[in-house]
C-alpha cells in the first residue's frame, strides 16, 4: 500500500503546483508526415504478490527480454511485441519453465486526445519464492515450483486528454513530435480492460474473467536539456470497479471489489530529425482486496529504442492528404 499512498501524494503536489499556460506553437516540432519504423528491446517481467495472511506466492514469468517493432505516421501508431528465445535471458527455461509473450498495441491522437487499444497474451509462471515451501531447494541447482499452463490474455484500451495544449504527449511516447521548450501537463484518462486468467492443475481446468474500469489522473513532463536530448519523467495513479467470475469445475463465484493502479517512470531521448533512439525505465502495477487474499501484480519495464524516420511513399501521402 505505500507505492499507491506515495503515487497519489506526488500526483496531489503535482496537481497543487502547476499553472495554466497559453499555446505557442513553437514549443513542438513535428515529424507526424514522416513515416517512421523503431526497434524496441525491453525487459517485459510480469509478477503476482499473493497472500491470504499466513502464506504469500510471488509468481513470476519467465520473459527476461522482449522484442518490438513499431511504425508511426500521421496519428497512429502501432506496435508488436513477442519474447524470441533467442535473446539473452529468455534461455533459462530449464529451471524456471518455459514461458511466451505476445502484445499488440495501437496508439491514435485525434487532436488533444489519446487513444489506446492492446492486446496483451502471457503464459507460464513459476513462484520465484519457492524457497519458501521447500527447505532443501538450492537456487540455481534445482527448479523453481512451475505453473506452466497459468495463463493471462487481456483486451483493452484507454481514453486520455491532454489539459495543455503546449504539450506534446508524442514526444514521450512515440517521438512523432518533438518538444522544444520545457513542459508538462496532467492528462486524466479513463481505462476499460477485459482480462481472461486460465489455469489446469491436476487435469482440472480453472477460469476467472474480470472486467476492470479505472479512472487515473496522470502528470507527463517534457524537460528539454538541448535541441537533442528530453528527459521525460511522468506518475499516475487511479481507481476503479472490478467485477469478475471464477470457475472451476461445478464451482462458480462471482464478486466485485475496487482496484487502485499506479505506474511511473522516465525516458531520457535523442533525436535528429532522421534518427531518434533512448532509454525507458517504467513500471506500472495494481494492488486489490479480496475476501480472501491480498493480491498485487505489477510489470516492470526498461527499454532501449532505436529508430529511423523514412519519407512517405507517394500513395500513403495522398491517403493522408485526403483523411
Amino acid at each position: 500500500m505505500y507505492k499507491i499512498k506515495l503515487a497519489l501524494l506526488f500526483l496531489f503536489l503535482i496537481i497543487v503546483k502547476v499553472k495554466a499556460q497559453t499555446a505557442d506553437s513553437t514549443t513542438v516540432k513535428s515529424y507526424t508526415d514522416k513515416l517512421a519504423y523503431s526497434l524496441n528491446f525491453s525487459t517485459d517481467i510480469e509478477e503476482y504478490f499473493i497472500s491470504d495472511g499466513d502464506i504469500s506466492v510471488h509468481l513470476e514469468s519467465n520473459n527476461s527480454v522482449k522484442l518490438s517493432a513499431q511504425v508511426n505516421y500521421s496519428f497512429i501508431n502501432f506496435s508488436f511485441g513477442f519474447a524470441p528465445s533467442f535473446l539473452p535471458g529468455n534461455d533459462d527455461d530449464e529451471l524456471k519453465g518455459e514461458s511466451s509473450l505476445t502484445d499488440y498495441q495501437l496508439n491514435l491522437f485525434p487532436g488533444r486526445f489519446v487513444q489506446s487499444l492492446h492486446y496483451r497474451r502471457i503464459k507460464g509462471f513459476y513462484v520465484e519464492n519457492t524457497e519458501d515451501f521447500f527447505s532443501n531447494w538450492t537456487e540455481g541447482e534445482d527448479a523453481y515450483l512451475q505453473f506452466p499452463d497459468l495463463k493471462a490474455t487481456t483486451w483493452g484500451g484507454s481514453t486520455g486528454y491532454v489539459l495543455n495544449p503546449d504539450f506534446s504527449i508524442r514526444s514521450a511516447l512515440n517521438q512523432q513530435e518533438w518538444q522544444i521548450i520545457s513542459v508538462g501537463s496532467l492528462v486524466p484518462q479513463l481505462s476499460y480492460d477485459f482480462i481472461k486468467l486460465t489455469n489446469r492443475t491436476n487435469e482440472v481446468d480453472s477460469k476467472e474473467n474480470q472486467i476492470d474500469i479505472n479512472a487515473a489522473l496522470g502528470y507527463y513532463y517534457n524537460w528539454a536539456i538541448s535541441s537533442k536530448l528530453v528527459i521525460s519523467p511522468y506518475i499516475n495513479a487511479g481507481i476503479g470497479p472490478r467485477f469478475y467470475k471464477y470457475t472451476r469445475e461445478d464451482i462458480e463465484e462471482k464478486d466485485s471489489y475496487f482496484v487502485t493502479k499506479y505506474g511511473g517512470g522516465v525516458q531520457f531521448s535523442y533525436n535528429t530529425d532522421k534518427l531518434f533512439m533512448g532509454l525507458r525505465g517504467s513500471f506500472k502495477g495494481a494492488y486489490f482486496n479480496t475476501t480472501s487474499d491480498d493480491v498485487t501484480n505489477n510489470i516492470w519495464f526498461g527499454v532501449f529504442y532505436l529508430g529511423y524516420r523514412f519519407d512517405p511513399p507517394e500513395f500513403l501521402r495522398k491517403l493522408n492528404s485526403k483523411s
